[in-house]
Formats: structure tokens, sequence, C-alpha cells
């Protein structure tokens, strides 16, 4: 009986098996290509995510058997391989569309014995070279205040990512400007269309879904459109990752479902909730849906986030620390109204390294868990104090009416061992940057339509 090597055993599958079976191996070895064999350990054949989605589509199941989706006759490199067989494979047609580029190689008996990564096809490189593959991202709202830094960071360190966006806040022009990469694709669409969603989640093995009504005020004034994008929108592309098979679903929820604490404990992802605002509603009605839809393949992360700060491709001014240095850059007053509400905030390029690491990270270990992400906790006079410290000059009032009576702190020692979570950005830092990135920029006037959320209501 042949015996497969170490290395391809890890990739090979009996062709009796199922196609949660297949998934396993997918995820086990960070590749979307498993190669079939038969009870003599010869090629069958090969299945990739694709051939997947493509029997689902048709009505199979993950507890169906995979005989019927394999593919019998895709393209392989056999005994000695010279250079007539790579010319060959090379010149097909078929050669540009393999997806994943991985390549498998058999003996002369057809008993596979290794896999090549396509743009790697030279001959010293069959002996040499280890496998690479990377995962496609598609990021659903990527052209936002978060999704611009984070696709920036995928693109530097060699990810494929796709942006789905309206594209309001910037164009496609500026996000080719400043991120220049033909490893970036940009999709005009929004997530309410099923086909659109469905078309660009199909082409992607990682989704991470950003592309929601985002802070009280907009929320507040458009609800049923709220309740569309936030809830309706985002419980479909849960369904479609979830039909799709895809690898890792990553929701951005916020810490604001916790609402308000009175007994000013430290929250975890154990703790109530108790959301207050229609924003916090809906994401903490989300939450617990994408949570009950999860399966034993596709099982989404959620990610409740502090308020973020700090400066992005896509600036905001409609966020406290933000704002607040905004305005020392511009020499204008600040209003704190209350002050000893507690708050926990994060820096959006922590945000950003956050989902790099549960994207590169091992899915048992993330998915179908929930996060807190705060760099730290402090009261809104806090942030005061900190202007005051660092620019003496600043022109802060003080009022005794609170209009925003959230009131919470958290923990997020839970993602600190968990995803080696360590943010970098303190809160001095973050008025620092901001400040001067205000003054650099020389953006006078903060109530612009495209550095306000709400001033954009009507575009969605």
């Amino acid at each position: 009986m042949p015996v497969l090597n170490t290395y391809i055993k890890k990739f090979c599958i009996s062709n009796n098996k199922r196609i949660i079976d297949i998934l396993s191996i997918f995820e086990k070895n960070r590749t979307n290509l498993a190669v079939i064999i038969d009870k003599n350990k010869k090629f069958q054949g090969i299945i990739t995510i694709s051939d997947i989605r493509k029997a689902i589509l048709n009505g199979y199941r993950n507890n169906s058997p995979i005989k019927d989706i394999i593919n019998k006759n895709p393209i392989y490199l056999k005994d000695k391989v010279d250079e007539n067989q790579i010319s060959n494979i090379v010149s097909s047609e078929r050669f540009n569309h393999i997806r994943p580029p991985l390549i498998p190689i058999l003996s002369k008996n057809l008993i596979p014995y290794k896999i090549i990564n396509k743009n790697n096809i030279q001959l010293t490189s069959l002996r040499t070279r280890k496998l690479k593959f990377k995962p496609r991202i598609l990021l659903i709202g990527g052209a936002g205040y978060i999704g611009s830094i984070l696709a920036k960071k995928l693109i530097k360190i060699g990810y494929d990512v796709t942006i789905f966006d309206k594209f309001i806040y910037m164009s496609k022009q500026k996000i080719k400007k400043f991120i220049k990469s033909k490893n970036l694709d940009l999709i005009s669409g929004d997530s309410r269309n099923i086909s659109q969603i469905f078309s660009a989640v199909k082409s992607n093995d990682i989704v991470v879904h950003l592309a929601e009504l985002v802070g009280d005020p907009l929320c507040e004034k458009q609800p049923s459109k709220t309740y569309e994008i936030n809830f309706l929108a985002s419980m479909a592309i849960s369904n479609i990752c979830k039909n799709l098979s895809v690898s890792k679903l990553i929701y951005i929820s916020s810490c604001s479902v916790y609402g308000a604490n009175k007994n000013n404990e430290i929250l975890t992802e154990n703790s109530k909730i108790l959301p207050l605002s229609v924003y916090a509603k809906l994401k903490a009605l989300i939450e617990k849906t994408i949570i009950r839809n999860m399966d034993e393949y596709c099982r989404p992360c959620i990610l409740r986030l502090g308020t973020v700060f700090g400066s992005s491709l896509r600036p905001r001014y409609d966020l406290v620390i933000n704002l607040f240095s905004g305005l020392v850059a511009n020499k204008k007053q600040i209003t704190i109204h209350g002050g000893n509400q507690w708050r926990p905030f994060i820096h959006v390029d922590d945000v950003a390294e956050s989902i790099v690491k549960i994207i590169k990270i091992d899915k048992e270990k993330t998915n179908g868990q929930i996060f807190n992400l705060a760099s730290f906790n402090c009261k809104i006079s806090d942030i005061g104090k900190a202007i005051k410290k660092n620019y003496p000059k600043a022109n802060i009032k003080y009022n005794k009416i609170v209009k925003d009576k959230r009131n919470y702190k958290v923990s997020s020692s839970k993602a600190q061992k968990m995803i080696k979570f360590s943010p970098r950005f303190s809160l001095e830092m973050g008025i620092k940057e901001l400040v001067n990135f205000t003054k650099k920029n020389k953006i006078k006037n903060l109530n612009l339509r495209k550095f306000q959320n709400i001033l954009n209501s009507d575009r969605f």
C-alpha cells in the first residue's frame, strides 16, 4: 500500500468524506484546496472553496458527500517535472484562472507528493520554496474611518483586498490615491442589495463587516434606515457568509451596548448589557441574531469597540477626542457636558491592528467569540485635563447638564489573552496626533459634511 509523505498528507482526503471534512482541511492548512484520493492513495482530483460554493448553490449541505463535486480534471504536474510540462501548463488558458493558485504534483503512480504555488513555478522552486497562500479579504464598508486604515494595513502585508462600499465619505479616486496597489479591488454597492453582497462574498475568503450607520445622532435621525442597514442588511450578510462557508466573518459592534452602569464596575463580555440608544439597541440585537445563526463552520467573531479616536484616511470630528483636539488646534472653546461619565476609548490604528491579528490567528481561537476592545477607560473630564496639561492655553468650559447618559468601563483582558491585544496609543498620544493632523492639513471648519456622519444622513 502506498504511503503519503508527511508534507502532502495534511492536504489529502478520501473521496468518501463530507463537505464539512473538506472545510476542516481548508482551515487547518489555511488554504482553500484539498487533494482527493481513493483507498489506494491515488489522485482523484481536487476540491476548492469555489467548488463547494457552487455545490451549496445547487442544494448541497455541509454533511453532503463530496464524490459528486470533485474537480477530476484540474491542472497538475506529474512524475519528473521538466521544462516541457511547465511550459504546457503555463501557456494554457486555465493556468491564469487557478484559484487558489496551487498545483499538485503526482508521482509516476499518481500518488500526490507535493503542492506548489503557481506563482513560484520554476524547476528550482519545486524543491526549495515553501507553499505560501493568503486568503482574500472583503471589507464591507471598507472606505470609511476604520476600513480605510485596515485596508492599507492588509495591502501592506500582502493580502488581496476588496472594498465594497457606497463611497459616501471617500471617492474611489481618493482611495486609489491613498492605497496604490494592484491587490486592491473597489466595488460600488449597497449592503442592502443582496445580489451585490452575494457576488462580493463568494469571491472572497474572509469578510469584515463595517458597513453600518455609526453614532447615536445619525441613527436617532434615521431610525428606519438604521434598522434596514444595521440590522436587516447585517443579518443578510451573516446568512450569505454562513451559506457560502466563509471561514471568518468579523462583525464590528460597540461597547455602547453596555449603556449606563451605575455601579461603576469594570464590565466584561459576560456582563449584562443595557443599550440606551437606537444605535446600541440594534447592535445588541444583531449580535444576538448572528450568534444564534452560527453553524459548525461559520461562527462570526464580534468586536465591541470603545469610542474610537485618531486620524484616518477619512477624518472624523464627531468623536469626542477628535472633536476636542480639533477645537484645540483651531483655538476654539471646548464645552464639556457633565464630565463624570466613564467611557472606554481605542485608537483607530489599534482597531485595525486587532482585526489583522484576528485574520491571521487560527479561527478556533476567535470564531464564535465576543471581544471588548479598549485601549483605556477614562472620564470625559479626564480628556479636558489631558488637553489642559499639554495645551495650557486651551479654553475649556464645563456645563453641569449631561446630554449623554452613557456611563461604563470595560475590560479588554480577554482580548489581551486570546489575540494578544496590545494597544499602542494613549490618550495624550491621540490628542497630540489629532492636533498636529488638524494643523498640518489646515482643517479650519470641523463641521464640514465630510467630517460629520450625521450631515450625510440623506446619502444612505
